[in-house]
């Protein structure tokens, strides 16, 4: 007999002592030693094959079967026709057996999921796509039914989900809950633990979407490449950011080229969302740093000349106050020389006696000579000198261009004198003024002309205080006063006049002269004091010149350590937030320091390098309206392809996770 291993020895030892033990209770056990050793292969043959993997039992199906297709169907409808497949069957077949509906119902799942569970075992590749397929199916459904349910029933909820990714997140989660809940319900199983489950696959889809994408535009920006897909998503974020269509821009735009501002650009258009996009661009290294920097100086260097343009468009005056002045003053002189001589061609003998006896009233001198030694400058002296004008105690004038020259002087005396003065000679200078209309017929043509004319001329003075000072409850009733185009044009002049000197007056480069344009007095004054149609204009033009100005602050003004931070980059070739993270530890702020950390590794992600930046840029500074709408709607179609690419990978990864247990 071959010579035994260690484990038959030792084998042998124990049966042969067991064996003594049993002799005495069994006296049927093996005798001899080659019983023994025979019991003891048997023994030691039975243990190797118990130990060997045994075929799984076959279960027990009935009639049913699982195939590819019941298996995707089954997943994408969460098992719930299934489940209630079964219990209408139950419900059918328990009256003609001796079990329950809840038995029956019992064996009918059971046999369903065992032949699943059979399917699975034998085509694990199929039963896997299927399943998975299956779950994004029927996760995308769901997906799309909530998510337009909520929009109408509560948009604003909707729209705080969909504008940050932690709320993209927050509703990836909840999907995810949802559908892991619907799928072990459906499949017989802990609805808690499925709910669980797949609300954590739902919080992490997103997230590990991201980083395998952002590992990809990782390696590309190591190696330096722009990235367009990335800036063009870039830019169609900003733009739904902004609440705006690549359309909305694009006619903002074109209206801005229209109304003499062509520089205005899609950064400006997009508004805070645009602006600080750019302004991540101007403060990181690249070629695109200069470009952005000088453009937008050179845009702000002609600020004043574009305002003045606005300014003078919007009012309508081309000509200065003084101008219109001049002009005005002019035309009233011509109209005199030709009205005033017709006058006095057909003007008869004139009657002062109303006006003396005006002047006669407040001296209390009726009938005599009036008193002597009256100062000049008192209200007596002067209402005795313009009786003087009119009669020397004897005789009164009587002849037209005396009496004339009389109400002229008057007319002089009364805009000079104090408002005593004032008072006391209207009443005399109303009354020679109807003396003289009374001996011509064409002198009252010719002073309503002259006085219309001066008001003309006045209102450019009353214009210019009410830019300088004066509340608007009194600047625009005041305006509204005057009812003759010729009146309103000379006040417009006035009051624009002063504005346009602060404009052409205002020093530097970077200074915001739109600023001053901009205050409740001007919201309210410059529509209503602005050229007929021509208010939402003028508004809508200073409105983008401030605008504009915002975008050059947010790219250029500032701090200036984002730029130096950049030049240190160019210069020696290192990444400058790796200076800034290690200086905030240093001092103790380890906040900016993680943020800092942080932001370096989201660019590092997404694929930011130079290049893409550059891209951002490009699109940024378009200002050619059908480019803009190109670009941006190129943008949009990308970003919605990448949208929905993403989405389709989320619903995957949410549909295989909220799954799985019930699998």
């Amino acid at each position: 007999m071959a010579e035994m291993t260690i484990e038959q020895q030792r084998a042998l030892a124990l049966a042969r002592a067991r064996q003594k033990a049993a002799e005495v209770a069994n006296p049927a056990a093996p005798q001899t030693g080659e019983e023994l050793r025979s019991m003891i292969y048997s023994q030691l043959d039975a243990q190797r094959e118990a130990a060997k993997p045994k075929p799984h039992p076959n279960r027990e199906t009935g009639n049913q079967k699982a195939d590819f297709g019941s298996v995707y169907t089954d997943d994408m409808l969460f098992g719930l026709p299934g489940k209630a497949a079964a219990g209408v069957n139950a419900l059918i077949r328990a009256p003609f057996t001796d079990k329950s509906v809840g038995d029956e119902y019992n064996t009918i799942r059971g046999q369903y999921q065992n032949a699943r569970a059979n399917y699975k075992e034998e085509h694990p590749i199929a039963n896997a796509a299927a399943s998975i397929g299956g779950a994004v199916h029927g996760g995308a459904t769901v997906n799309r039914l909530a998510g337009s349910t909520v929009e109408r029933a509560a948009p604003q909820v909707a729209q705080a989900f969909s504008n940050s990714y932690l709320g993209r997140m927050a509703g990836d989660a909840i999907s995810g809950t949802a559908q892991g809940a619907l799928s072990a319900y459906g499949h017989d199983e802990n609805i808690g633990k499925g709910a669980l489950i797949g609300g954590a696959a739902g919080l992490a889809a997103r997230p590990v979407t991201s980083l395998v994408g952002g590992a990809i535009s990782a390696a590309g920006s190591m190696l330096g490449f722009g990235n367009n897909t990335r800036a063009q998503n870039a830019v169609a974020e900003a733009l739904r950011r902004s609440g705006h269509s690549a359309d909305d821009v694009a006619d903002d735009l074109t209206r801005a080229a229209q109304q003499g501002q062509p520089e205005y650009m899609v950064a400006d258009s997009l508004g805070n969302s645009g602006q600080r996009m750019l302004s991540g661009v101007a403060r990181s290294p690249g070629d695109m740093r200069q470009q952005i920097a000088e453009q937008l100086q050179q845009r702000q260097a002609g600020q004043g000349r574009r305002i003045q343009n606005a300014l003078v468009e919007g009012f309508g005056t081309p000509q200065t106050q003084d101008q219109t002045e001049t002009a005005l003053t002019a035309l009233r002189r011509a109209d005199a020389d030709v009205n005033y001589p017709a006058a006095r061609a057909a003007a008869g003998t004139v009657d002062p006696s109303a006006a003396i006896a005006r002047a006669d009233e407040f001296l209390g001198t009726a009938g005599s000579l009036p008193r002597t030694n009256i100062a000049n400058d008192s209200v007596e002296g002067a209402v005795n000198r313009a009786r003087s004008l009119l009669t020397d105690g004897n005789n009164i004038i009587s002849d037209f261009d005396t009496a004339f020259r009389a109400k002229v002087e008057l007319d002089s005396m009364i805009e000079n004198g104090n408002p005593t003065i004032q008072g006391r000679l209207r009443p005399i200078r109303d009354e020679l003024d109807r003396a003289l209309e009374r001996s011509s017929d064409l002198y009252a043509n010719a002073r309503n002309t002259f006085r219309r004319q001066s008001q003309d001329i006045e209102a450019a003075n009353v214009g210019r205080e009410a830019s300088m000072r004066g509340r608007v409850e009194d600047t625009i009733p005041r305006f509204q006063a005057m009812t003759r185009p010729e009146q309103q044009a000379s006040f417009r002049a006035g009051y624009v006049d002063p504005l346009i000197e602060t404009v052409q007056s205002t020093p530097g480069t970077m200074t915001n002269k739109a600023r001053p344009l901009i205050s409740d007095a001007t919201q309210a004054e410059f529509p209503a004091f602005a050229a007929p149609g021509q208010g939402p204009q003028l508004m809508e033009r200073i409105g983008r010149e401030q605008r504009m100005f915002e975008t050059a602050n947010q790219a250029l003004g500032g701090s200036r350590t984002a730029d130096n931070l950049a030049d240190a980059t160019e210069m020696a070739g290192f990444d400058p937030t790796m200076i800034g993270i290690a200086g905030n530890a240093l001092t103790g702020n380890f906040r900016s320091a993680g943020m800092q950390a942080l932001q370096s590794g989201v660019n590092a992600i997404q694929g930011r390098n130079q290049g893409t930046r550059d891209m951002i840029a490009r699109m940024l500074l378009q200002s050619s309206p059908t480019q803009a709408r190109a670009e941006l709607a190129a943008a949009v179609r990308k970003g919605e392809t990448l949208t929905r690419a993403q989405q389709a990978i989320v619903n995957a990864l949410i549909g295989a996770g909220s799954t799985a247990y019930s699998r």
